[in-house]
């Protein structure tokens, strides 16, 4: 089936507009599409139902040359009614003809599009300075003083650091331990393992902390070089249910979520400041 003419495209959207006209509180799409047959002239293969959707293709034109005028706000279509709006109004009032109110939209929808790709790569390009000197300087950090940091994490996600390994020492493959409440009474003891820096985790190394970890423990695995694709393969299939993986990205969104959470000491170890950004326009 060929695709409507622009002219065909326009006189529809005329027949939409003053039936929206005659009606200021709006009507249900249903309605509108009910009401069209009256008011233009429609051929057998616009009023005959499509084989695909039953819908007949009227209505299809309809929508489509609709969609210009709701982008920029002059027509508003809600799944209760469509109705024109009050910049609508005095648009469709300024403007001479349905020709000239469709190009305007479509003009505007182009101009909006492209202000929205401009602003999008602004961000995008800001998101990948931020990440890349984020990155630098988390690398760049010991191990001993990121593992520390992780436990300011749980800190400030109200977990009690039950022990966190000193300097040089660790409990087997456990760097902290962790209780929902003060006294551990409750709740699932938490383990946890850092490894910082070098190559992502294997499944060696995650089979050796599940080896730590008793029948009620969870564990915690971060890895701030990420894990092998066997690892997160492992993951997604469900075989790790006692084991969450965090990779330095995870513990970088864990670390804003809960930034006005964490203690002054944390914040000193990683200080973050948040910058606005203009939103893409609508």
């Amino acid at each position: 089936m060929s695709e409507p003419s622009s002219n065909r495209s326009i006189e529809i959207l005329r027949a939409v507009l003053q039936i929206l006209w005659q009606k200021p509180d709006g009507l249900p799409a249903r309605k509108i599409m009910e009401a069209l047959p009256a008011h233009t002239r429609l051929t057998q293969a616009e009023i005959s139902p499509s084989f695909a959707t039953g819908t007949p293709l009227y209505e299809k034109i309809a929508r489509e040359a609709t969609n210009p005028l709701a982008e920029v706000g002059w027509l508003i279509k809600t799944r209760e009614r469509w109705y024109i709006s009050d910049e609508g109004l005095l648009v469709f009032k300024n403007k001479k003809g349905v020709e000239a109110i469709y190009a305007a939209a479509v003009d505007l929808c182009e101009h909006n599009q492209k202000a929205r790709t401009d602003i999008q790569l602004s961000i995008e390009h800001a998101e990948e300075l931020a990440w890349r000197q984020i990155w630098e300087y988390l690398n760049e950090m010991n191990a001993v003083e990121f593992k520390f940091m992780v436990a300011d994490l749980f800190k400030g996600l109200n977990y009690h650091m039950d022990w966190v390994a000193p300097p040089g020492k660790q409990r087997g493959y456990i760097d902290l331990v962790a209780y929902p409440i003060p006294l551990g009474s409750s709740g699932p003891r938490v383990k946890v393992h850092v490894q910082h820096g070098g190559q992502p985790a294997t499944m060696e190394g995650l089979r050796t902390f599940m080896g730590e970890l008793s029948q009620h423990d969870l564990g915690v695995f971060v890895s701030s070089g990420g894990f092998t694709a066997q690892v997160l393969q492992a993951e997604r299939s469900q075989g790790l249910r006692r084991i969450r993986l965090v990779t330095l990205q995870n513990f970088f969104e864990f670390w804003v979520q809960n930034y006005d959470r964490l203690s002054p000491e944390a914040k000193r170890r990683f200080p973050l400041k948040a910058i606005y950004f203009l939103a893409p326009p609508r």
